[in-house]
């Protein structure tokens, strides 16, 4: 993801989120990573200085690539889905 992809996330993120179509674990997934980050049981304890942290750095990251293909994926199927009206309005006033 780029700079330029990066604007308008948020408001993807928030269709993502409301839309229910989207299947309940998808949305869990997020929120099951940040609940592992602030968990106070680790796979890997957090004492341990450099290695306690590498795991909570693994779990983030796989589900921030998760999450962002994730909306992607929704955002382009709402976008081919969305309907275009081709055919001018006409004035019946007239």
């Amino acid at each position: 993801m780029n700079a330029l992809e990066t604007r308008g996330f948020g408001s993807k993120l928030v269709s993502y989120f409301k839309d229910p179509t989207v299947s309940v674990w998808r949305k869990f997934a997020g929120v099951a990573a940040l609940a592992y980050l602030v968990m106070p049981l680790d796979l890997l304890p957090d004492v341990i200085p450099v290695i306690g942290w590498l795991d909570d750095i693994g779990v983030l990251s796989a589900a921030a690539m998760f999450i962002v293909r994730e909306v992607k994926r929704h955002a382009e199927t709402k976008a081919s889905t969305m309907v275009v009206d081709v055919e001018p309005r006409r004035d019946r006033t007239r």
